[in-house]
């Protein structure tokens, strides 16, 4: 082997170890990027409601069950999720209080909510539930037919 082709063969291997680093820096770059995006969104729902009655509220998505909870009067519940990549997280609540019929709502739409809230909070009162608007008003919402 001559010379010339040594040094051939030692630059095609330093130019295959860089590029080998190169990959695997990208792919290092990309899985920390996967695992901070996108951020975790919460949702918060405060029992708000008028006459200081308790509300019975049950709030689930496609995949999880957050079950049953009962919150008095300015007690609330909270709960933390990522959302999904092709933009279809959805968590709905039923509510009751007395009496009254079953309502619902819609307490995240990823559509909907993704750009305006990453802390989404709820006030339920017995008109529908509420949130505050990013030029902070407050914003009512009718409950789902």
């Amino acid at each position: 082997m001559t010379i010339y082709n040594r040094f051939i063969s030692r630059k095609r291997a330093s130019d295959l170890a860089m590029s080998l680093l190169a990959k695997i820096f990208v792919l290092l770059c990309m899985l920390t990027l996967a695992w901070a995006w996108p951020p975790k969104t919460s949702v918060k729902i405060t029992n708000t409601l008028e006459g200081n009655e308790n509300l019975n509220i049950h709030c689930k998505s496609k995949d999880d069950d957050l079950g049953m909870h009962l919150l008095h009067i300015n007690e609330n519940l909270k709960w933390s999720f990522g959302t999904n990549f092709f933009g279809r997280t959805q968590f709905f609540c039923s509510c009751e209080w007395g009496k009254g019929p079953l309502l619902y709502f819609d307490a995240y739409i990823q559509s909907r909510d993704y750009s305006i809230c990453i802390d989404c909070h709820w006030y339920i009162k017995k008109d529908g539930p509420c949130r505050y608007e990013e030029s902070g008003i407050l914003k009512c919402f009718k409950w789902n037919p």
